[in-house]
């Protein structure tokens, strides 16, 4: 007799555990580096009053970094829309945002779109997301941008968290 010959492949669900410890530490590793604030900004002399010596400068170099607290906007658009009107519709939307917007350069775009299902509200948030870097390219032509659907919305819903890149300066370092 031949002894019972063990199957050589692991139980399909240890190399599921195995992938989604992977991919939640994935997930937890660009939070931590998103959440990372920069460092502060040094005070300016009020106007008219001059500091009696110029003083070095603690920067040695410039960082940037993204912000922790994403501005948030909501607007509707019309999924079935050809892309010059999605265009128009998202020109539009975020026009009301201007004030919110100016000025700024986004560093990072989580879109949430609606439209059925999961794969069209993803599409959606695509489209928007590519007619919104025509719209303000000043703001969201860097930008990194991920697409993500919304089943709780009603269709044509566009929700955008907007992560803008700030400034601070690298400390110097000291010589020892």
């Amino acid at each position: 007799m031949t002894p019972a010959r063990r199957s050589a492949k692991p139980a399909p669900l240890v190399l599921l555990a195995g992938w989604l410890f992977a991919d939640l530490l994935l997930g937890l590793t660009i939070i931590m580096l998103g959440a990372q604030a920069p460092p502060p900004v040094p005070a300016k002399p009020a106007a008219g009053k001059s500091s009696p010596s110029p003083s070095p400068s603690p920067c040695s170099s410039r960082a940037a970094g993204v912000a922790a607290k994403p501005t948030k906007l909501s607007f509707r658009v019309n999924p079935g829309s050809s892309e010059p009107q999605l265009l128009g519709q998202v020109k539009r939307e975020l026009r009301k945002h201007r004030k919110r917007l100016a000025g700024r350069n986004a560093g990072m775009v989580l879109t949430f779109g609606a439209d059925g299902g999961a794969g069209d509200g993803v599409h959606l948030a695509t489209r928007v997301n590519a007619a919104a870097r025509k719209a303000l390219p000043r703001v969201f032509e860097r930008a990194a941008t991920r697409n993500f659907h919304d089943l709780s919305a009603p269709s044509g819903s566009v929700s955008m968290e907007v992560y803008f890149v700030s400034g601070g300066c690298a400390p110097a370092k000291k010589s020892a």
